[in-house]
């Protein structure tokens, strides 16, 4: 019985202290490229549309 409480509380401090921060770090490093190419993506369109209204 000790042993199991042992395997799950190794098992709880690596979710809590390894594998929740990484993902955190993750989804954070996601989200930063995705607003990155959304508004890259927005300033094409502008310029687009500027050029298309000249011509």
């Amino acid at each position: 019985m000790a042993d199991e409480i042992e395997k799950t509380r190794r098992r709880v401090n690596a979710l809590e202290y390894v594998m929740i921060p990484t993902m955190e770090e993750n989804i954070k490093y996601i989200t930063m490229k995705l607003d990155e190419n959304e508004r890259s993506t927005i300033t094409r369109l502008m310029k687009i549309k500027e050029m298309v209204m000249e011509a």
